[in-house]
């Protein structure tokens, strides 16, 4: 079953499926720009229904806690939308971290992820399917952020759900030794952000290992152009690697909107990637794989009957 925010669901209603997106989030609570935020159902789903317009199915909303992820506005937009909203629990990068994480231990942390995936988000009704967006620092690991992730494959072991990561190519191997040393199955681990990294020799040395890597910054043309995506894409299927991609958007703040000049919203995958993809030859049957089969198989866990 895949655990979403209305409740369980089999792997096979799950449908197209952005892993990795932002729906109510705030980042403006350490970047102070004024636009980094979204806290509002009305003003992020008509930009939803653009998306699914395009015919997206599902997400997962990787928002942690200390992003202000809120579980009942998520559960609300899937009502009003009838997209199927994946939750997360976890801990965003050490600037966001709540004041208690400096003293807390690995196995504390990881009760409260297996809380929120196995008991519930507070109140709510509403129980996390995923830990996710776990964080690293451009430049290596801070201590804090370390237990956060030794927590998360001690929690994803506890209850078999999957971890995905915030991650550049300097931690990259570093966030698999500590996931796969817990004892987490590689399938079960999606790096995040591998789309920044223009390097097919990269790519295939994380994917030699048996996780899964995301494609999930689809239409931010100033970090890297979606030509690139596809292309790499491309590569990584011809390798026989096309199990292991998934693909997103990762829309974190108003101005990547749709209204914005310039902007791509939640429709980039759909809008822009997957017809360049199409263009450099990656067949229907492989697009199913990176769009629908991988998220069901990864998101599936066979301990929620």
């Amino acid at each position: 079953m895949i655990r979403t925010v209305l409740g369980d669901i089999p792997e096979e209603d799950l449908g197209l499926t952005m892993m990795h997106e932002h729906f109510i989030v705030n980042l403006d609570k350490v970047r102070h720009d004024g636009f980094s935020r979204i806290d509002t159902c009305e003003e992020v789903e008509p930009e939803i229904r653009k998306m699914m317009g395009f015919g997206v199915k599902a997400a997962v909303e990787v928002s942690t806690i200390d992003l202000d992820r809120d579980a009942a506005k998520l559960k609300q937009i899937s009502e009003d939308t009838g997209l199927k909203i994946v939750c997360s629990t976890g801990f965003y990068l050490q600037p966001f971290h709540p004041a208690f994480l400096r003293d807390a231990t690995p196995d504390e942390i990881a009760d409260i992820y297996v809380k929120e995936l196995t008991e519930g988000i507070g109140d709510t009704g509403v129980k996390a399917g995923i830990i996710a967006e776990i964080a690293s620092s451009k430049d290596g690991f801070t201590e804090e952020e370390r237990k956060c992730l030794i927590a998360a494959g001690r929690a994803a072991v506890r209850t078999g759900c999957a971890v995905s990561t915030h991650t550049g190519p300097v931690t990259a191997q570093e966030t698999v030794d500590i996931l796969l040393s817990e004892g987490m199955d590689p399938d079960k681990v999606v790096i995040g952000h591998q789309d920044l990294v223009d390097d097919p020799e990269y790519h295939r040395n994380l994917l030699k290992r048996g996780v899964n890597i995301a494609f999930d910054t689809c239409g931010k043309s100033a970090y890297m152009p979606d030509e690139k995506r596809a292309a790499n894409a491309k590569i990584i299927a011809d390798e026989g690697y096309a199990d292991h991609l998934v693909f997103s958007n990762d829309v974190s703040r108003r101005t990547y909107f749709s209204t914005y000049p310039g902007q791509w919203g939640y429709t980039a995958v759909m809008n822009s990637v997957v017809p360049l993809m199409k263009q450099a030859g990656v067949t229907d049957e492989v697009l199913h794989k990176f769009l629908t089969e991988n998220p069901a198989r990864i998101l599936n866990n066979k301990n929620w009957k």
